[in-house]
């Protein structure tokens, strides 16, 4: 007869899974699986970690030239109000009536009397004369001929300086005449 083999507490941990004859295979396949399932996912990671890395790169490079193409149309958008802006000063250049008032001046020549610049003002509000002088009393006398012309009716001295050089000392007058006035005249037939 044989021994019988009675055990009340059979183990079935994790362990001794494999020590069970007819659950070893069972086991084995577990276990192989486990380690395919684990290899396959450190791979994936692995892949999807590079492809992250190359989309970042791609995204970086992206967008930097995208920062460098906002850059460029920021300066052609600088390059473009510049010249707009210089249309505009041409062409309010060629509308304002410089002929007109600048024979007026012409006529109101006098040998003491040296127009040093003319500029308009800023806006187109006033027009700006610098005038010299060897005395206060021709270029007062100038001003007072200029008034009389119906383009410079509103002519003010607002600057008065002396000018010390070669030769005699000469006086410095700034004159403002306002532009509106110019204008009228300009539109004006027959308008001195």
């Amino acid at each position: 007869m044989r021994p019988l083999q009675i055990d009340f507490a059979p183990r079935h941990g994790v362990l001794e899974a494999g020590t069970d004859k007819a659950h070893r295979p069972l086991w084995l396949l577990t276990c192989l699986a486990m380690l395919i399932l684990l290899g396959v996912s450190l791979t994936t990671a692995w892949k999807l970690q590079r492809e992250r890395a190359v989309v970042g790169s791609r995204v970086a490079a992206l967008q930097s030239a995208l920062d460098v193409r906002e850059e460029g149309e920021a300066q052609n958008d600088s390059v473009k109000a510049e010249a707009a802006q210089s249309v505009q000063q041409a062409n309010m250049h060629l509308n304002y009536p410089w002929a007109s008032m600048l024979g007026t001046l012409e006529q109101s020549v006098r040998p003491e009397i040296t127009l040093v610049s003319l500029e308009m003002g800023v806006l187109r509000q006033s027009n700006k004369f610098v005038i010299e002088s060897p005395n206060a009393a021709a270029a007062l006398s100038f001003m007072e001929t200029m008034r009389d012309e119906p383009a410079f009716g509103s002519l003010t001295l607002t600057r008065q300086e002396t000018v010390a050089g070669e030769g005699p000392v000469r006086m410095r007058f700034t004159l403002d005449a306002p532009v509106a006035q110019a204008e009228q005249t300009a539109e004006k037939p027959g308008a001195k």
